[in-house]
């Protein structure tokens, strides 16, 4: 039988942007990347792509810190998928690196609600991001 290709690795964007957790738990994950010419637009800033993809790394850690039981993402029977993202980009920046705090806004039995906040290395609000994730079976 041909195992899914969510068990047989990790996430592969996740390594792409340089994403690295510096706290997780039940209440909050953060989680941070540094910015990279590869990892902006043609102004020179960071791709709206790449502020969303650390926003919603960050919220998916934190669904599966709420999962009963809590999960290290390759075990588990369930996995939560982004079924919707509302992403607010207030400003930008080019230098330095991009710190996400994602905390649950409600944790149910199917879905999670994730509000994540993007500011720069200096503490500037850049995003704030939304995310509504459905638990769905890894079968």
């Amino acid at each position: 039988m041909e195992q899914n290709n969510a068990q047989q690795r990790p996430s592969q964007m996740r390594h792409l942007v340089g994403y690295r957790v510096v706290e997780e738990s039940k209440e909050k994950v953060v989680a941070e990347i540094d910015f990279r010419d590869d990892l902006s637009q043609s102004m020179g800033v960071w791709h709206a792509g790449a502020i969303i993809t650390l926003a919603d790394t960050a919220a998916t850690g934190v669904a599966f810190q709420n999962m009963e039981p809590p999960s290290d993402q390759s075990g588990s029977e369930q996995f939560p998928v982004a079924i919707q993202i509302s992403a607010n980009l207030l400003r930008n920046s080019n230098k330095g690196k991009l710190v996400a705090e994602a905390v649950p806004v409600h944790v149910g039995r199917r879905t999670i609600v994730v509000q994540t906040t993007v500011r720069n290395e200096e503490g500037l609000h850049l995003a704030t991001v939304t995310t509504t994730m459905v638990l769905v079976s890894r079968e």
